[in-house]
């Protein structure tokens, strides 16, 4: 997750980390959140604490709670759907902290501002779900079983 999000660092809001947390929480359930705190943790080394800490820690536990209530669902489709509308929403998820931290005008700033954004994220999820997420399943798949 870590290396390919720093990686991909320099594409705005077009990653493959929401497809990362959706294979591996479909394959290890929610034990795959220690590898979603493995990369915040990551990350907080690399960038330092902000506000997306936060939202990060819990923003990406939302997702792990969906793919769990729904692993037993095959079919990258339907996967593909999940992360286009989670990156669709990636904002509004996040605000809560907004509007905590600055209030409501902040808030709202915050979810409008980043709309262009989060527009980018969903288009962005549904492109490498689509076309990743059969390959990666399989060699997941292949290395578990090794």
């Amino acid at each position: 997750m870590y290396v390919s999000q720093v990686l991909m660092s320099q594409l705005p809001n077009i990653e493959i980390v929401t497809l990362l947390i959706v294979l591996t929480t479909k394959k290890f359930g929610y034990k795959a959140l220690i590898s979603v705190y493995v990369f915040v943790g990551l990350e907080i080394l690399t960038y330092g604490i902000s506000d997306w800490v936060i939202k990060y820690l819990y923003v990406w536990a939302v997702l792990c709670f969906i793919i769990c209530m729904s692993r037993k669902i095959e079919g990258a489709l339907f996967y593909t759907l999940i992360s286009s509308v989670f990156g669709l929403l990636f904002g509004i998820l996040c605000s809560p902290v907004d509007f905590f931290i600055g209030g409501f005008a902040y808030g709202i700033t915050s979810i409008v501002k980043g709309i262009p954004f989060d527009l980018l994220h969903g288009f962005g999820n549904f492109l490498t779900v689509i076309l990743l997420y059969r390959p990666l399943k399989k060699a997941l798949d292949k290395a578990i079983k090794y």
